[in-house]
């Protein structure tokens, strides 16, 4: 029988025939001992199959404290439902069919999937990232909760809608101003004053745009993506400035990764740029290059500029904060790059590059 807790609710289901058949005595009770204590909530699900060894349903295994609690689902559970009884909205659903592409091709499968349904006599309530893996002739499943995050990213961009909001209107006064200036034939305004208001007009609007960029960075519209056809792109973005300054730009062999294609053209358009407007006394040259790791993909845009303060290393990653107080920019560029590469599971970090300069390295998941 399930143990069970002073709420009525089980710490987790009791043993589970086809966890020990397929792992042993000690295996089993070693699979239990080490999910049990996983903050997420962690199940294994039995493929249920046709005369024909078609996967039907899923029949419930082992469920560990944190799905128990997470979904509130009582001991008989498991032995008084199937995955699709107990959750008949899976049906037909990208979800079921993930599983049964896991257990019959070994196929994983990452998703974010917002719940507010019964599931069997418990509930479930949230958004859920999933990940499966195959286990024996079933899956387990990975449920992280991320309803708290999903929560604050939508009251980001609520704040953010409402700071572009409330800035617009001065904004849109001082270029009144600035016409009304300008259609005074009587007095007209010293050319100085009319340029000191455009340029704070200028940068008001950028602010507002790179907040509301920066706000809604964590939306993602994945699909696979050849790195070297979104490094293109950016070589044509950037024909002009890179002309400009007699730059070079070296690619070498990209992957194909997994991706947000507008955002993360976004990153390399702000890293290739900045190589560019951060250069020293020679002509830029700028490399983006490409390692494979055993989880993932290491990309590295590399340039022979001023370098990068290590002190700064981190702190340049920040909202507002600039390499060079003295450059153009309001220092949003780094911060957005961050953002973009952090929401698709990777991380960010500036390294000196031999012979001088910087390489700035992100990572995308294999």
């Amino acid at each position: 029988m399930p143990s069970a807790r002073t709420d009525g609710h089980p710490e987790r289901w009791g043993d589970d025939p086809k966890l020990r058949a397929l792992l042993g005595e000690q295996g089993a009770a070693g699979f239990r001992a080490m999910f049990d204590g996983f903050p997420e909530a962690v199940g294994v699900l039995w493929a249920l199959r046709d005369g024909n060894g078609r996967i039907e349903d899923f029949a419930f295994g082992y469920g560990n404290p944190s799905i128990l609690r997470s979904f509130r689902i009582p001991p008989e559970t498991r032995d008084r439902y199937t995955l699709l009884e107990a959750l008949p909205r899976m049906r037909d659903s990208r979800a079921f069919d993930a599983y049964v592409r896991t257990c019959d091709a070994g196929e994983p499968w990452v998703e974010e999937i917002t719940y507010d349904t019964p599931f069997g006599d418990g509930y479930m309530l949230g958004t859920f990232a999933h990940r499966t893996a195959r286990l024996g002739d079933g899956v387990m499943v990975f449920l992280t909760d991320v309803t708290e995050q999903r929560r604050m990213e939508a009251d980001l961009r609520g704040y953010a809608d409402v700071v572009a909001h409330d800035l617009r209107e001065p904004v849109a006064n001082m270029a009144l101003l600035v016409r009304v200036l300008e259609q005074r034939a009587d007095e007209p305004p010293r050319p100085d004053v009319l340029d000191m208001l455009r340029e704070g007009i200028e940068r008001s609007q950028e602010l507002i745009d790179a907040v509301l960029v920066y706000a809604r960075m964590g939306e993602l519209s994945p699909e696979r993506v050849a790195l070297d056809q979104l490094v293109a792109q950016v070589a044509e973005d950037l024909r002009s400035r890179l002309a400009e300054a007699g730059a070079t730009l070296a690619v070498g062999k990209l992957p194909e990764v997994e991706c947000d294609p507008r955002q993360l053209r976004r990153v390399l358009q702000n890293l290739v740029g900045n190589a560019v407007k951060f250069r020293g006394d020679a002509p830029p040259h700028v490399e983006v290059s490409a390692l494979r790791g055993s989880e993932e993909w290491v990309v590295t845009v590399q340039d022979n500029g001023v370098g990068v303060d290590p002190e700064q290393a981190t702190r340049i990653f920040g909202m507002f904060s600039r390499v060079d107080s003295e450059a153009d920019g309001i220092g949003i560029g780094l911060a957005v790059c961050r953002r973009v590469v952090e929401a698709h599971g990777g991380r960010i970090w500036v390294e000196p590059a031999e012979g001088g300069g910087s390489a700035f390295r992100f990572t995308m998941p294999l």
